[in-house]
């Protein structure tokens, strides 16, 4: 992993920034969550938007939104009813990939970031990940590249309950090889921004995979470059409706986190999980994979065997390769 600041921005007038937002009873936080999108320094901006079945007022604040700034802002409209978090985002990236996004009369390029309904963004949030991709990308827009970043943790009133996401949580960002990550995902979706090669790579995001972001992590992993921006950039909401959330790490007792740990396994259907997601994508890229990824990805298929020694010392393999 590159861990970076970017201290020189690129201009962001030449490039595209496109914004995933998937809705679903989000009405409460919404207005304020475009607000801060549409506050971005960015010239050529889209919100591109899908309401997953709401029972709240969620559709009329999108298409209120979508009247008063036509250029800026799009929702899909169909008839496909609730799909879950990962589908309508799936759909979303299909959608988007099917805009021609570029400003008018250039063949610039398009970056596309992923937002949550209920957050707040940093006003520099979008300028600063496209000034991290093109660091990473070094010119060549053809391979998938992936920029993340910290956030900070606040309750339903905005207020700060940890200045980084990060280190609330335990995360380890520089644990981002392709083993480390078919076992635990170290990208927060809304913090990404991936430009199209890897959007192309990743669409459509099978029904097997745990999270779209969690997807998108591992094709970056396989097949591309990634970096991780240590600093905060939005404005993370914790409050009763949260699809995931931010849970803080409390480190083990040494004794249970060297005995008893390799024991428990309370932890067997979330390894199931990791390994019908290596399955996955396995069968997805199968003919684009080298030794070493069919390596780890048949040591994460082996996750699914219920036995708590054997699923820990595989899991244990895998963070390290």
């Amino acid at each position: 992993m590159t861990e970076m600041r970017p201290d020189q921005p690129h201009s962001s007038s030449d490039c595209q920034v496109v914004v995933l937002l998937p809705v679903y009873n989000g009405a409460r936080y919404l207005a304020e969550q475009l607000d801060s999108i549409l506050a971005q320094s960015m010239p050529h901006l889209m919100i591109l938007c899908r309401d997953d079945g709401s029972s709240d007022d969620s559709v009329a604040v999108l298409h209120r939104y979508a009247s008063q700034h036509p250029q800026r802002m799009q929702v899909l409209d169909d008839e496909l009813g609730n799909l879950g978090a990962r589908a309508n985002f799936s759909k979303l990236m299909q959608a988007a990939l099917a805009l021609d996004a570029s400003p008018p009369g250039t063949a610039a390029a398009t970056y596309y970031a992923l937002s949550d309904q209920d957050d707040v963004w940093h006003a520099d949030k979008l300028a600063q990940l496209v000034t991290a991709i093109r660091h990473l990308e070094q010119g060549n827009t053809q391979v998938p590249a992936l920029v993340h970043s910290d956030l900070r943790v606040v309750n339903d009133q905005g207020q700060v309950i940890a200045p980084s996401m990060a280190a609330y949580q335990g995360l380890r960002p520089d644990r981002d090889s392709f083993a480390a990550q078919l076992i635990s995902n170290t990208v927060t979706g809304c913090t990404a921004m991936m430009n199209r090669a890897l959007m192309e790579r990743s669409t459509p995001v099978p029904p097997e995979c745990i999270m779209h972001d969690w997807w998108i992590s591992l094709v970056a992993s396989a097949f591309g470059k990634r970096t991780y921006l240590p600093q905060a950039m939005l404005d993370y909401r914790q409050h009763a409706n949260n699809t995931i959330g931010a849970k803080e790490w409390v480190k083990p007792v040494a004794r249970r986190y060297f005995i008893s740990r390799i024991l428990d396994d309370r932890h067997h259907e979330q390894f199931v999980a990791n390994a019908r997601q290596a399955t996955a994508f396995s069968m997805h890229f199968a003919g684009q994979l080298g030794l070493h990824q069919r390596m780890v990805l048949a040591m994460a298929r082996g996750l699914a065997v219920h036995y708590a020694p054997f699923q820990r010392v595989l899991f244990r393999v895998l963070r390290w390769l």
